[in-house]
């Protein structure tokens, strides 16, 4: 495994990433505009089938949807760019997993949620709202795994170590 780290470190995309005097920050901040999208989607469509601004239709909360699919496709590239940045302190963090974790069941809860909440004319009760609260708490829990992530890696890259 330190063997394919220490590969992609030193391809051409791994060593632009690092020492391009912005490449990181650029893509730091499409990651961050990605992550903005999708988990405030994910966030607004929750609260609303919770019961915050029942005055607004649940139907137009559909229109959400396609952005947080711009969203997720914009952090999914970026981080990609990122990963290539530092592959051995992601992929030797465990946190880095749980992040993935968090932010997948979010989105399959709420795509749950979402099928049995739209189209209905009455507000969602019970189970649906419970399951609401869970992909809500999933989200918030998927962002602080990803900024935990800056102080719970134990390598930063394969030279540190003695093979």
């Amino acid at each position: 495994m330190m063997d394919v780290l220490a590969w992609l470190e030193q391809t051409r995309l791994s060593v632009f990433v690092r020492e391009d005097f912005y490449a990181y920050f650029v893509l730091l901040i499409f990651h961050a505009w990605g992550m903005a999208f999708l988990v405030g989607g994910g966030i607004v469509v929750n609260l609303r089938v919770l019961g915050i601004a029942k005055g607004a239709e649940l139907d137009k909360f559909r229109m959400i949807f396609p952005w947080m699919k711009f969203g997720a496709v914009l952090a999914i590239i970026s981080g990609i760019g990122l990963l290539f940045g530092y592959p051995a302190k992601a992929l030797t963090n465990w946190v880095f997993a749980l992040k993935f974790i968090y932010l997948i069941a979010a989105a399959l809860l709420l795509q749950h949620v979402a099928r049995v909440s739209f189209g209905k004319k009455m507000e969602p009760v019970g189970m649906v709202k419970l399951q609401a609260l869970a992909s809500l708490l999933l989200w918030i829990a998927g962002v602080a795994a990803g900024k935990m992530l800056l102080y719970t890696n134990s390598i930063l890259m394969t030279t540190e170590l003695d093979f």
